[in-house]
Formats: C-alpha cells, structure tokens, sequence
C-alpha cells in the first residue's frame, strides 16, 4: 500500500511559485526548489515530474490564484469603464507595494521561455487569451452603456489595455512610482472612451 503525502500539495505549489516569480526559472535551482517547497527531491519528482513540469504547474496555479480572481472585479462592478480604472489601480497597488518589485509570473516566464518553450508559449498564450476576453467582455458592456467610445473595436482595446498593464509591470521593476504609473493608466483610459 503506497504511503499518503505529508504535505500539502497546493503549499508546496505555492511556494514553487514565489520562487519562480522572485527568481525566474533559469535561476532557480533544484536545492532552492527543495528548499522553499520544504520537498526531498524524491517527493518533488514523484508529485510533479520535471523542474519544468514543476514551472507549468507552478504558472496554473498562478493563473487560477492571481489572475483569475484579479478578473473577477470586471464582471463584478457595475460600471464597466470603473471596473477597468479599478483593475490599473490594483496593478498599480501591488506593484508598487513594498519589498521586491517582481512584476507579473506570465509576463516575466514569457520573457524568460516563451519564444524557445512551446508548453510555456501554449500556457501564457491561454492565459494571455482568458485575460483578453474578460476585457473585450467588460469593454463591449461598456460600450452597450455608453461608457466607452463604441466605434472602437473591443478585442483591439482589450489587447491595448494589457500591453499597457504589462509595460506598467515591467516599469514598476525598473523603479516607476505609483503617481507615474497612474499617469500612464489615465492615459490609457483617456485613449478607449
């Protein structure tokens, strides 16, 4: 009869994924990995194969615990066009907060993998494709309202709007502060209403 774990898997995921996002996945080594996720490496294979399985893994988790509840405020505010400026101030928020500038786990393995790892291009893609629709969605409502300018195509808007996030992202980590950080979001919502 096989042995039941002694830890708590979505933990150990968890902690994978900070480390990957501190560090990014070149640079974090298996000792690190073990470390953080307090895993022998014998456990750590058997429950999720590969480092880079362990990555994969890691970004899922990262979708479904950060992203995908970040999203929520987008169906869930009923002015479309706030739920937007609310969604760059959150960005902004964490960003800035203090302790490590780390930016975004997608944008950041994007960058790292993307262009020469085809299971992490397919992951982010989905992602990067799960985020769009719930901008395009939260646009189109507001554009049904009069919110926002309807002679502008949604899906074009909703990719302006994470290029803008993603740079305000990557500026964050080189040392914007938040007022230059909402200088560009007020700029950016200025250009879809």
């Amino acid at each position: 009869m096989a042995r039941p774990r002694e830890f708590n898997e979505s933990e150990a995921l968890g902690d994978a994924m900070h480390l990957f996002w501190g560090r990014g996945y070149g640079s974090a080594s298996l000792s690190e990995i073990t470390k953080a996720t307090g895993l022998s490496k014998s456990s750590l294979y058997d429950t999720f194969g590969s480092k880079h399985e362990l990555l994969l893994s890691s970004l899922q988790f990262y979708i479904e615990n950060m992203v995908q509840p970040s999203l929520a405020i987008l169906e869930e505010e009923p002015s479309p066009r706030r739920a937007i400026e609310r969604r760059f101030e959150m960005v902004i928020e964490v960003s800035t907060a203090p302790g490590p500038r780390r930016g975004c786990l997608i944008a950041n393995t994007t960058l790292e993998l993307g262009a020469r790892d085809e299971a992490v291009a397919k992951q982010v893609l989905a992602a990067h494709s799960m985020v769009e629709q719930a901008y395009a969605q939260a646009i189109e409502r507001g554009q049904a309202v009069g919110e926002i300018d309807p002679t502008k195509d949604a899906r074009s808007l909703a990719r302006y709007i994470m290029a803008c996030l993603a740079g305000m992202l990557c500026l964050s980590k080189a040392g914007f502060d938040a007022p230059k950080l909402r200088e560009i979001a007020a700029t950016a919502m200025f250009a879809i209403v």
